[in-house]
């Protein structure tokens, strides 16, 4: 019955209470099977109840090997590729951000981009010691982590014998949203040159994997709005704490947010459809961003000049 996007939107959302706790695993999942594929299995945190386990395949990797080559492609200088050590601190345990990292940036590797990767998870005593011995030896750094998790390990630096200025530092977060007060104490901390280029949060789940992700023009949209009230009404309506604001690609992963209710649409070995994965928020294309933002007196576009992001703006979000 399925024609339009309008009958789509007469679909009844998912939830974890009414369709994830409700069958038996194998029967949510494609062809109502899971013992013959080889996948991975990652757990959700479990702080809304209990935990549960999402498989995936090598397809959601993929599709978060996209978003991480974004941001990689976007350190590069003027299009030269650097050599490139990816510090994964996320957790390596059954939870996603960790596994899901390295096989992204792994992918990308093999894809033949020099990208090398060394995976301390949260042992703050082996990710010192990587940039003690090893990490000097390539052109750029990307630290990814758990946002507090990073403001600790860069704050305790220093008592380890780490100046960070020495290295060409990237910071790549994710699981948490946060301040561009943050932001900018990071930047400062680190000695990171471009905000908008250098640093970036990415949205995810155990649920989908990577789901989307900060762009340079996006952390532009969110300075800017930080600093000026009307901008920041127009941009973020009714909203007192500043959210994240991140790009999706929807032949990933679609959302939608009926009533301010974000919902998801996306592929897994447990596909899920309009899936309300618990998260409030909004959803506005590329032109419908630039009206909001011209009608507070930004004109984006002029504003991404000056930031010199132009070349990264993708005007298909």
């Amino acid at each position: 019955k399925i024609k339009t996007f309008k009958d789509f939107e007469m679909v009844t959302p998912m939830t974890r209470d009414n369709y994830l706790r409700q069958y038996p695993l194998e029967k949510m999942c494609w062809d109502g099977r899971i013992k013959d594929k080889s996948l991975v299995f990652t757990a959700t945190s479990g702080s809304t109840g209990k935990s549960f386990y999402f498989p995936r395949d090598k397809v959601v990797d993929t599709q978060s090997s996209v978003f991480h080559e974004n941001f990689l492609r976007n350190t590069f200088i003027d299009g030269k590729e650097l050599s490139t050590l990816v510090i994964d601190s996320f957790g390596m345990g059954v939870w996603i951000g960790g596994i899901i990292t390295y096989q992204a940036f792994r992918q990308i590797a093999l894809a033949g981009t020099p990208v090398s990767i060394i995976t301390p998870g949260v042992n703050k005593k082996e990710i010192f010691e990587a940039f003690k011995n090893i990490a000097g030896r390539f052109d750029q750094v990307i630290l990814c982590g758990y946002p507090p998790f990073i403001k600790d390990v860069i704050d305790e630096g220093r008592l380890h014998g780490i100046s960070w200025k020495d290295f060409n530092l990237k910071l790549l977060f994710a699981a948490e949203g946060f301040s561009e007060k943050f932001r900018d104490y990071l930047i400062k901390k680190t000695g990171i040159k471009n905000p908008f280029l250098d640093t970036a949060n990415i949205y995810g789940s155990a649920d989908l994997g990577t789901m989307a992700a900060e762009s340079p023009l996006a952390i532009l949209i969110r300075r800017i709005a930080c600093g000026r009230e009307k901008v920041f009404s127009s941009v973020f309506p009714g909203v007192n704490k500043t959210p994240t604001l991140a790009e999706f690609n929807p032949l990933f992963v679609n959302f939608e947010a009926p009533e301010g209710v974000i919902l998801c649409t996306g592929y897994n070995i447990l596909p899920l459809i309009r899936y309300s994965i618990g998260d409030h928020g909004g959803v506005v294309n590329f032109n419908e961003m630039k009206k909001m933002l011209f009608s507070a007196g930004i004109d984006i576009m002029k504003e991404a000049k000056k930031a010199k992001i132009e070349k990264t703006i993708n005007k298909h979000m």
